[in-house]
């Protein structure tokens, strides 16, 4: 065990590299998140109406929770603030709700994880922590009292998209990849 917590954006590229990249995959990028998970610019997707209650039903749910109520939210305020200031992780973009982009992410994880592009494929994998124990998995993260895994949620192979290289969003820089339909997402390039 290492004598560390655990700490996504920290441990992010050990995740990646031991639990995501398969055999002789080359990875371009990756990009952790914290429950925010991804800025849409998908037009008209998600609706104005889904955005208002998904903040709000998510912010009555972490406050109005056992957890909320003792510490009035600050564990889950303080894991989303820990990713504000910085550029979003993936930005995604297309024509409504129908463009590949839309298909792919749905409404988003909803968990903290990891947006990953190798040369092969794109996809999402969300953390999850675990007790120690016998048989884990090969490339497990162990921290402290915890195991970390990876859980893949999106996986996308090559041959739905084409990489098209750089793009500045701002002060930061992307990694682009476009669907066949001309939607697509732009992940952050650490």
């Amino acid at each position: 065990m290492s004598g560390r917590e655990y700490d996504l954006r920290e441990d992010a590229r050990a995740l990646v590299v031991g639990q995501w990249l398969r055999e002789g995959e080359q990875l371009r990028t990756f990009a952790p998140t914290g429950r925010g998970n991804y800025k849409s610019e998908i037009r008209g997707f998600p609706s104005a109406a889904w955005k208002a209650a998904t903040v709000l039903g998510w912010s009555a749910a972490k406050i109005a929770s056992p957890a909320g109520i003792v510490t009035g939210g600050v564990p889950y305020w303080n894991e989303i603030r820990r990713f504000e200031g910085r550029p979003p992780g993936l930005v995604a973009f297309g024509d409504g709700r129908s463009c590949e982009a839309a298909k792919v992410l749905g409404t988003g994880p909803h968990r903290s994880g990891i947006w990953v592009l190798s040369r092969d494929r794109f996809g999402f994998a969300a953390d999850r922590r675990v007790s120690p124990g016998p048989g884990l998995a090969p490339g497990a993260l162990k921290r402290e009292d915890a195991v970390i895994l990876l859980d893949k949620v999106i996986d996308i192979p090559s041959a739905r998209f084409a990489f098209e290289g750089d793009v500045t969003r701002g002060d930061a820089v992307y990694l682009r990849i476009r669907f066949h339909d001309g939607s697509g997402v732009d992940v952050h390039n650490r």
